[in-house]
């Protein structure tokens, strides 16, 4: 149930034991306030949630109807923690149904360049014969960060030769195979959508977008055509707001770039050439879109 109009109460138990409803909250609301703290709670001794603290008078769900019978289907649990506790009444996704990691999923991916022929680039079909072969090296590298997260990739080189597609890979391996939140981005979306926020606040239209704090909070960012746009004092500004939050919390990303890194405004490339964050690959592969070592479709 991820309507954020429909707004079930979740139930808890008041200082006698018995089962009482709180005032319910919209699911996005929960979402935006818990994005970062929806992984499994440890084993290591932290209390668990149990179907104990749910109301009696809640009809219990079958699988037969697909709805979760753990959560019924709100994809949230209350710790099953006496009163008092340090987290007591605290919300947890249900493990069970997954719901919650879902919307999570979701909630990036709404604000992603991941559609048309990005959605068709895989590694499957990301052709390494004859000349494509120089891309090689990119290629491992792009598969050993979707098998490990961690770390900034940074991948440079001629136009036309496959880190686009290499980067909507990444993207698709990590949403699709790995069930993984990740946000694909193309700098030119990313600074139109920023531009288009702040017309719309001038206008006092206020808009949703919050494209920004959204690419800074994604789990994995994989930004594509760094540089495809001309460097105004603005779009350098915005850029080095997202580059710089994300270095210091080293939270995982990959870049993708036509320029030679040295070529970068200097505090762009101070954050992608710090070696000891980031992996730099050079793709020396020729143009696929014309000739031979054209990507497959």
């Amino acid at each position: 149930m991820s309507n954020s109009n429909h707004n079930p109460a979740v139930p808890e138990r008041d200082g006698m034991g018995t089962v009482v409803a709180v005032a319910p909250r919209p699911l996005a609301e929960v979402l935006d306030q818990q994005v970062t703290q929806i992984s499994r709670p440890p084993s290591n001794g932290q209390p668990r949630c149990s179907p104990s603290t749910w109301s009696p008078s809640l009809a219990r769900p079958t699988h037969e109807d697909g709805t979760c019978p753990t959560c019924g289907g709100l994809g949230w649990l209350r710790l099953d923690v006496p009163f008092g506790h340090p987290q007591f009444g605290q919300l947890v996704p249900c493990d069970d149904c997954g719901q919650v990691h879902r919307q999570r999923i979701a909630r990036f991916d709404r604000y992603s360049s991941r559609k048309g022929r990005a959605l068709k680039q895989r590694f499957r079909n990301f052709d390494l014969n004859g000349p494509a072969a120089a891309a090689t090296e990119t290629y491992n590298a792009a598969l050993a960060f979707t098998a490990e997260p961690v770390g900034w990739l940074v991948i440079h080189g001629p136009k036309g030769n496959g880190k686009s597609h290499l980067a909507a890979a990444i993207a698709n391996y990590l949403i699709d195979e790995r069930g993984m939140a990740a946000l694909f981005l193309t700098v030119p979306d990313l600074l139109r959508s920023l531009r288009q926020e702040i017309r719309d606040s001038v206008q006092g239209q206020g808009g949703d977008s919050r494209m920004l704090d959204t690419a800074q909070e994604s789990p994995v960012l994989i930004l594509d055509d760094l540089g495809a746009e001309r460097w105004t004092e603005w779009a350098e500004e915005q850029l080095f707001l997202l580059l710089d939050y994300r270095y210091r919390l080293e939270s995982p990303m990959v870049v993708i770039t036509n320029e030679e890194l040295e070529r970068l405004p200097s505090r762009i490339y101070s954050r992608l050439g710090d070696r000891a964050l980031c992996r730099v690959v050079h793709n020396p592969a020729p143009d696929y879109r014309w000739g031979y070592g054209r990507v497959t479709r």
